[in-house]
């Protein structure tokens, strides 16, 4: 019945061990997916603002327009 007993107390620090691992897999990838929306985000902000001054820019006279 030990035997039995002690199998099953190492079956469970193995299972426990998994389960840390996974914990650790899932914070790093969580922490992977933060800054990929932040990436993301910074990019999306970055492309409205380039439409913006491209509108802007083709909505303000230029000095050829100036010149006619």
């Amino acid at each position: 019945m030990s035997g039995h007993s002690s199998r099953l107390s190492a079956d469970l620090r193995w299972v426990e061990a998994m389960l840390t691992d996974l914990q650790r897999q899932i914070d790093e990838l969580a922490g992977e997916l933060r800054a990929l929306s932040h990436l993301v985000h910074v990019h999306t902000l970055a492309s409205l603002r380039a439409d913006t001054d491209s509108t802007v820019a083709s909505a303000t006279p230029t000095e050829a327009d100036d010149a006619r």
